[in-house]
Protein backbone atom coordinates (compact mmCIF):
# COMPACT_ATOMS: atom_id res chain seq x y z
CA UNK A 1 0.00 0.00 0.00
CA UNK A 2 3.01 2.27 0.88
CA UNK A 3 4.37 1.84 -2.67
CA UNK A 4 1.30 2.50 -4.38
CA UNK A 5 0.70 5.37 -2.65
CA UNK A 6 3.93 6.94 -3.11
CA UNK A 7 3.83 5.82 -7.04
CA UNK A 8 0.89 8.15 -6.90
CA UNK A 9 2.12 10.75 -5.35
CA UNK A 10 5.64 11.26 -7.26
CA UNK A 11 3.26 11.01 -10.69
CA UNK A 12 3.74 13.73 -12.60
CA UNK A 13 -0.50 13.44 -13.23
CA UNK A 14 -1.11 14.30 -9.54
CA UNK A 15 1.26 16.78 -8.81
CA UNK A 16 -0.25 18.83 -11.73
CA UNK A 17 -3.48 17.97 -10.60
CA UNK A 18 -2.38 19.63 -6.93
CA UNK A 19 -0.67 22.64 -8.83
CA UNK A 20 -4.27 23.11 -11.12
CA UNK A 21 -6.21 22.97 -7.98
CA UNK A 22 -4.85 25.52 -5.84
CA UNK A 23 -4.71 27.81 -8.37
CA UNK A 24 -8.39 27.54 -8.79
CA UNK A 25 -8.42 28.03 -5.21
CA UNK A 26 -6.51 31.17 -5.73
CA UNK A 27 -8.49 32.01 -8.61
CA UNK A 28 -11.92 31.80 -6.04
CA UNK A 29 -10.07 34.17 -3.92
CA UNK A 30 -10.79 36.87 -6.91
CA UNK A 31 -14.15 36.04 -7.29
CA UNK A 32 -15.09 36.18 -4.07
CA UNK A 33 -14.19 39.76 -4.26
CA UNK A 34 -16.08 40.54 -6.61
CA UNK A 35 -19.69 41.58 -5.65
CA UNK A 36 -21.51 40.53 -8.62
CA UNK A 37 -19.71 37.11 -8.89
CA UNK A 38 -20.31 36.74 -4.98
CA UNK A 39 -23.54 37.03 -4.57
CA UNK A 40 -24.89 35.58 -7.88
CA UNK A 41 -23.04 32.67 -7.45
CA UNK A 42 -21.99 31.96 -4.10
CA UNK A 43 -23.78 28.67 -3.27
CA UNK A 44 -21.63 27.40 -6.28
CA UNK A 45 -18.65 29.08 -5.26
CA UNK A 46 -18.90 27.40 -1.77
CA UNK A 47 -19.29 23.98 -2.76
CA UNK A 48 -16.23 24.22 -5.40
CA UNK A 49 -14.42 25.49 -2.12
CA UNK A 50 -15.72 22.44 0.35
CA UNK A 51 -14.57 19.83 -3.05
CA UNK A 52 -10.94 22.06 -3.16
CA UNK A 53 -10.70 21.89 0.96
CA UNK A 54 -11.90 17.71 0.30
CA UNK A 55 -9.23 17.35 -2.38
CA UNK A 56 -6.37 19.31 0.28
CA UNK A 57 -7.31 17.07 2.91
CA UNK A 58 -7.18 13.41 0.74
CA UNK A 59 -3.54 15.01 -0.78
CA UNK A 60 -2.30 15.63 2.53
CA UNK A 61 -3.63 12.16 3.79
CA UNK A 62 -1.67 10.63 0.84
CA UNK A 63 1.26 12.25 0.97
CA UNK A 64 1.05 11.08 4.94
CA UNK A 65 0.35 7.22 3.86
CA UNK A 66 3.63 7.24 1.85
CA UNK A 67 5.62 7.29 5.12
CA UNK A 68 3.98 3.53 5.57
CA UNK A 69 4.18 2.77 9.59
CA UNK A 70 6.52 6.32 10.67
CA UNK A 71 3.82 8.97 9.00
CA UNK A 72 5.39 11.54 12.42
CA UNK A 73 8.23 11.80 9.29
CA UNK A 74 6.40 13.81 7.22
CA UNK A 75 6.04 16.66 9.82
CA UNK A 76 9.39 16.73 9.91
CA UNK A 77 9.78 18.97 6.86
CA UNK A 78 8.73 22.20 7.00
CA UNK A 79 6.74 22.56 4.01
CA UNK A 80 4.68 19.66 4.96
CA UNK A 81 3.60 21.68 8.16
CA UNK A 82 2.81 24.82 6.27
CA UNK A 83 0.58 22.42 3.84
CA UNK A 84 -0.85 20.88 6.85
CA UNK A 85 -1.82 24.27 8.71
CA UNK A 86 -3.37 25.75 6.06
CA UNK A 87 -5.45 23.21 4.80
CA UNK A 88 -6.20 22.27 8.79
CA UNK A 89 -7.06 26.26 9.02
CA UNK A 90 -9.23 26.67 5.84
CA UNK A 91 -11.25 23.32 6.91
CA UNK A 92 -12.66 25.33 10.31
CA UNK A 93 -15.94 26.66 10.06
CA UNK A 94 -16.25 30.62 9.55
CA UNK A 95 -12.68 30.88 9.78
CA UNK A 96 -11.78 34.29 8.97
CA UNK A 97 -8.31 33.89 7.57
CA UNK A 98 -9.97 31.94 4.73
CA UNK A 99 -9.25 34.13 2.27
CA UNK A 100 -5.75 34.92 3.31
CA UNK A 101 -5.00 31.42 3.82
CA UNK A 102 -5.68 31.02 0.15
CA UNK A 103 -3.28 33.38 -0.89
CA UNK A 104 -0.84 31.60 0.83
CA UNK A 105 -1.29 28.50 -0.67
CA UNK A 106 -0.14 29.91 -3.82
CA UNK A 107 3.44 29.80 -2.28
CA UNK A 108 2.97 26.01 -2.79
CA UNK A 109 2.20 26.70 -6.57
CA UNK A 110 5.57 27.99 -6.82
CA UNK A 111 7.48 24.91 -4.68
CA UNK A 112 5.06 22.39 -6.15
CA UNK A 113 5.90 23.53 -9.92
CA UNK A 114 9.43 23.38 -8.59
CA UNK A 115 8.78 19.92 -7.52
CA UNK A 116 6.91 18.84 -10.57
CA UNK A 117 9.86 20.42 -12.73
CA UNK A 118 12.17 18.09 -10.63
CA UNK A 119 10.08 15.15 -11.07
CA UNK A 120 9.98 15.38 -14.63
CA UNK A 121 13.57 15.92 -14.32
CA UNK A 122 14.14 12.75 -12.37
CA UNK A 123 11.94 11.07 -14.83
CA UNK A 124 14.10 11.87 -17.83
CA UNK A 125 16.97 10.72 -16.11
CA UNK A 126 15.53 7.27 -15.27
CA UNK A 127 14.58 7.22 -18.68
CA UNK A 128 17.82 7.90 -19.98
CA UNK A 129 19.26 6.09 -17.13
CA UNK A 130 17.40 3.23 -18.67
CA UNK A 131 18.47 3.73 -22.14
CA UNK A 132 22.16 3.56 -21.20
CA UNK A 133 21.20 0.04 -19.44
CA UNK A 134 19.67 -1.20 -21.88
CA UNK A 135 22.76 0.37 -24.22
CA UNK A 136 25.21 -1.26 -21.97
CA UNK A 137 23.34 -4.69 -21.21
CA UNK A 138 23.61 -4.92 -25.13
CA UNK A 139 27.38 -3.37 -25.28
CA UNK A 140 28.29 -6.20 -22.54
CA UNK A 141 25.90 -9.20 -24.93
CA UNK A 142 28.11 -7.99 -27.24
CA UNK A 143 31.25 -8.44 -25.57
CA UNK A 144 30.30 -11.34 -24.25
CA UNK A 145 29.87 -12.89 -28.04
CA UNK A 146 32.97 -11.88 -28.72
CA UNK A 147 34.74 -13.19 -25.99
CA UNK A 148 33.46 -16.51 -26.34
CA UNK A 149 34.55 -16.20 -30.25
CA UNK A 150 37.74 -15.29 -28.98
CA UNK A 151 37.61 -18.21 -26.71
CA UNK A 152 36.68 -20.40 -29.78
CA UNK A 153 40.00 -19.51 -31.54
CA UNK A 154 42.41 -19.31 -28.65
CA UNK A 155 43.03 -21.01 -25.25
CA UNK A 156 41.81 -19.27 -22.51
CA UNK A 157 45.32 -18.30 -20.81
CA UNK A 158 46.33 -16.97 -24.21
CA UNK A 159 43.12 -14.66 -25.15
CA UNK A 160 43.27 -13.43 -21.32
CA UNK A 161 47.12 -11.86 -22.67
CA UNK A 162 46.19 -10.80 -25.96
CA UNK A 163 43.12 -8.64 -24.09
CA UNK A 164 45.63 -7.36 -21.75
CA UNK A 165 47.60 -5.71 -24.67
CA UNK A 166 50.65 -7.93 -25.29
CA UNK A 167 51.57 -7.89 -28.65
CA UNK A 168 53.81 -10.96 -29.49
CA UNK A 169 52.52 -14.27 -27.88
CA UNK A 170 55.24 -16.87 -28.05
CA UNK A 171 55.83 -19.77 -25.65
CA UNK A 172 58.96 -22.88 -25.58
CA UNK A 173 57.62 -25.66 -23.86
CA UNK A 174 59.77 -27.73 -23.09
CA UNK A 175 57.43 -31.37 -23.05
CA UNK A 176 53.39 -31.96 -24.09
CA UNK A 177 52.06 -34.56 -26.35
CA UNK A 178 50.73 -33.39 -29.43
CA UNK A 179 47.90 -35.42 -31.43
CA UNK A 180 46.40 -35.71 -35.33
CA UNK A 181 43.83 -37.63 -36.18
CA UNK A 182 42.20 -37.66 -39.98
CA UNK A 183 39.26 -39.22 -41.26
CA UNK A 184 40.64 -41.90 -43.82
CA UNK A 185 39.05 -41.26 -47.36
CA UNK A 186 37.04 -38.66 -46.96
CA UNK A 187 38.07 -36.68 -50.01
CA UNK A 188 36.55 -39.34 -52.31
CA UNK A 189 33.19 -40.20 -49.58
CA UNK A 190 32.85 -36.15 -49.91
CA UNK A 191 32.06 -36.58 -53.91
CA UNK A 192 29.51 -38.94 -53.39
CA UNK A 193 27.33 -37.06 -50.83
CA UNK A 194 25.69 -33.44 -50.92
CA UNK A 195 27.63 -30.42 -49.77
CA UNK A 196 24.67 -29.92 -46.73
CA UNK A 197 25.62 -33.35 -45.62
CA UNK A 198 29.32 -33.36 -46.08
CA UNK A 199 29.65 -29.99 -43.43
CA UNK A 200 26.66 -31.90 -41.66
CA UNK A 201 28.78 -35.01 -41.24
CA UNK A 202 31.96 -33.31 -40.24
CA UNK A 203 30.53 -30.72 -37.71
CA UNK A 204 28.89 -34.10 -36.22
CA UNK A 205 32.00 -36.30 -35.90
CA UNK A 206 34.46 -33.12 -34.85
CA UNK A 207 31.73 -31.77 -32.49
CA UNK A 208 31.64 -35.11 -30.98
CA UNK A 209 35.51 -34.87 -30.46
CA UNK A 210 34.95 -31.53 -28.64
CA UNK A 211 33.29 -32.58 -25.82
CA UNK A 212 35.92 -35.08 -24.90
CA UNK A 213 38.37 -31.94 -24.38
CA UNK A 214 37.25 -30.31 -21.40
CA UNK A 215 36.68 -33.89 -19.55
CA UNK A 216 40.16 -34.98 -20.44
CA UNK A 217 42.07 -31.12 -19.91
CA UNK A 218 42.84 -31.32 -23.44
CA UNK A 219 43.28 -27.88 -25.72
CA UNK A 220 41.79 -27.77 -29.29
CA UNK A 221 44.32 -26.31 -31.96
CA UNK A 222 42.76 -26.38 -35.43
CA UNK A 223 40.62 -28.26 -37.87
CA UNK A 224 42.20 -28.75 -41.46
CA UNK A 225 39.47 -29.81 -43.56
CA UNK A 226 39.06 -33.24 -42.61
CA UNK A 227 42.33 -33.39 -39.67
CA UNK A 228 42.15 -32.81 -36.29
CA UNK A 229 44.53 -31.39 -34.26
CA UNK A 230 44.77 -31.02 -30.21
CA UNK A 231 47.43 -30.71 -27.48
CA UNK A 232 47.87 -31.71 -23.88
CA UNK A 233 50.63 -29.67 -21.51
CA UNK A 234 49.70 -26.67 -23.25
CA UNK A 235 49.26 -23.74 -22.69
CA UNK A 236 48.45 -24.82 -19.33
CA UNK A 237 51.90 -27.19 -18.23
CA UNK A 238 51.29 -30.74 -16.90
CA UNK A 239 53.56 -33.29 -15.54
CA UNK A 240 51.46 -36.32 -16.99
CA UNK A 241 50.02 -35.12 -20.41
CA UNK A 242 50.43 -38.23 -22.16
CA UNK A 243 48.13 -40.28 -20.49
CA UNK A 244 44.90 -38.35 -21.01
CA UNK A 245 46.05 -37.78 -24.71
CA UNK A 246 46.12 -41.25 -25.24
CA UNK A 247 42.17 -41.80 -23.12
CA UNK A 248 41.06 -39.21 -25.17
CA UNK A 249 42.25 -40.88 -28.76
CA UNK A 250 40.96 -44.26 -27.57
CA UNK A 251 37.41 -42.57 -26.79
CA UNK A 252 37.56 -40.65 -30.19
CA UNK A 253 37.79 -44.34 -31.60
CA UNK A 254 34.53 -45.12 -29.62
CA UNK A 255 33.07 -42.14 -30.46
CA UNK A 256 33.98 -42.56 -34.40
CA UNK A 257 32.06 -46.01 -34.03
CA UNK A 258 28.83 -45.11 -32.49
CA UNK A 259 28.30 -42.38 -35.03
CA UNK A 260 29.01 -44.66 -37.69
CA UNK A 261 26.23 -46.85 -35.93
CA UNK A 262 23.46 -44.09 -36.05
CA UNK A 263 24.29 -42.95 -39.73
CA UNK A 264 24.90 -46.39 -41.00
CA UNK A 265 27.92 -45.00 -42.38
CA UNK A 266 31.54 -46.92 -42.00
CA UNK A 267 33.89 -44.41 -41.61
CA UNK A 268 37.00 -44.41 -39.72
CA UNK A 269 40.28 -42.81 -38.70
CA UNK A 270 44.04 -42.66 -38.04
CA UNK A 271 45.45 -40.91 -34.93
CA UNK A 272 48.92 -40.16 -34.38
CA UNK A 273 50.67 -39.27 -31.06
CA UNK A 274 54.00 -37.69 -30.23
CA UNK A 275 55.23 -36.18 -27.06
CA UNK A 276 58.24 -33.88 -26.48
CA UNK A 277 59.30 -29.88 -26.47
CA UNK A 278 56.84 -28.11 -28.52
CA UNK A 279 57.07 -23.95 -29.74
CA UNK A 280 53.15 -22.20 -29.42
CA UNK A 281 51.81 -18.93 -30.25
CA UNK A 282 49.63 -16.54 -32.08
CA UNK A 283 50.52 -15.30 -35.78
CA UNK A 284 48.66 -12.73 -38.09
CA UNK A 285 46.59 -9.98 -37.70
CA UNK A 286 43.23 -11.29 -39.55
CA UNK A 287 42.13 -14.85 -38.43
CA UNK A 288 44.77 -14.86 -36.54
CA UNK A 289 45.65 -18.47 -34.95
CA UNK A 290 46.90 -19.91 -32.34
CA UNK A 291 49.66 -22.78 -33.59
CA UNK A 292 52.45 -24.97 -33.04
CA UNK A 293 55.77 -25.82 -34.33
CA UNK A 294 58.32 -28.23 -33.80
CA UNK A 295 59.57 -31.94 -34.21
CA UNK A 296 57.44 -33.23 -32.25
CA UNK A 297 54.66 -31.83 -33.86
CA UNK A 298 55.65 -32.58 -37.66
CA UNK A 299 56.33 -36.34 -36.15
CA UNK A 300 52.86 -36.68 -34.73
CA UNK A 301 51.60 -35.37 -37.80
CA UNK A 302 54.03 -38.47 -39.55
CA UNK A 303 52.73 -41.05 -37.07
CA UNK A 304 48.92 -40.28 -38.53
CA UNK A 305 49.62 -39.61 -42.38
CA UNK A 306 51.68 -43.32 -42.19
CA UNK A 307 49.44 -44.68 -39.99
CA UNK A 308 46.68 -47.57 -40.19
CA UNK A 309 43.09 -46.72 -40.73
CA UNK A 310 41.06 -47.01 -36.61
CA UNK A 311 44.69 -47.12 -35.17
CA UNK A 312 46.80 -44.89 -32.48
CA UNK A 313 49.83 -44.78 -33.95
CA UNK A 314 52.99 -44.04 -32.08
CA UNK A 315 56.89 -43.69 -31.60
CA UNK A 316 59.61 -45.78 -29.32
CA UNK A 317 60.00 -42.80 -27.72
CA UNK A 318 56.51 -42.29 -26.73
CA UNK A 319 56.10 -45.98 -25.96
CA UNK A 320 58.71 -45.73 -23.33
CA UNK A 321 57.03 -42.86 -21.78
CA UNK A 322 53.34 -44.68 -21.82
CA UNK A 323 52.85 -46.61 -18.32
CA UNK A 324 51.72 -50.40 -18.36
CA UNK A 325 48.33 -50.05 -18.34
CA UNK A 326 48.26 -50.17 -21.97
CA UNK A 327 48.26 -52.91 -24.51
CA UNK A 328 50.89 -51.65 -27.77
CA UNK A 329 51.06 -54.05 -30.04
CA UNK A 330 54.57 -53.20 -32.20
CA UNK A 331 54.06 -52.66 -35.71
CA UNK A 332 57.82 -52.80 -37.22
CA UNK A 333 60.04 -50.07 -38.27
CA UNK A 334 58.14 -47.92 -41.34
CA UNK A 335 59.67 -45.12 -43.49
CA UNK A 336 58.82 -41.83 -42.30
CA UNK A 337 59.29 -38.66 -44.35
CA UNK A 338 62.51 -36.85 -42.46
CA UNK A 339 62.89 -39.67 -39.84
CA UNK A 340 63.85 -42.79 -42.11
CA UNK A 341 63.22 -46.00 -40.62
CA UNK A 342 61.38 -45.38 -37.83
CA UNK A 343 60.16 -47.95 -34.92
CA UNK A 344 56.29 -46.91 -34.64
CA UNK A 345 53.34 -49.25 -32.50
CA UNK A 346 50.01 -49.70 -32.23
CA UNK A 347 48.41 -48.42 -28.85
CA UNK A 348 45.61 -51.23 -29.14
CA UNK A 349 43.31 -50.67 -25.51
CA UNK A 350 44.07 -49.62 -22.06
CA UNK A 351 43.94 -52.41 -19.45
CA UNK A 352 40.61 -52.27 -16.75
CA UNK A 353 42.04 -51.59 -13.43
CA UNK A 354 44.53 -55.06 -12.18
CA UNK A 355 44.34 -56.49 -15.59
CA UNK A 356 48.03 -55.41 -16.26
CA UNK A 357 49.09 -56.70 -12.75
Amino acid sequence: MCDLLKRLADSTAFQNFVVGTILLSAILVGLDAHPWVSDTHRAALNQLEHLILGFFGLELLIRIGTYGNKPWRFFQDAWNLFDFFIVVICLLPGTQFAAVLRLLRILRVLRLLRLVSQAREAQMLRLKNAELEIAYRALREEQEKSERLLLNILPHLVAQRLKSGEKLIADSFPDASVLFADIVGFTHFSSQISPEKLVGYLDSIFSRFDHLLEPYGVEKIKTIGDAYMVVCGIPQTRHEHLTPLVDMALEMLRSLDDFNREQGLSLQIRIGIHSGPVVAGVIGQKKFIYDLWGDTVNTASRMESCGVPGKIQITEETRQRLSASYQVMPRGKIAVKGKGEVMTYFIMQKFASGDFL
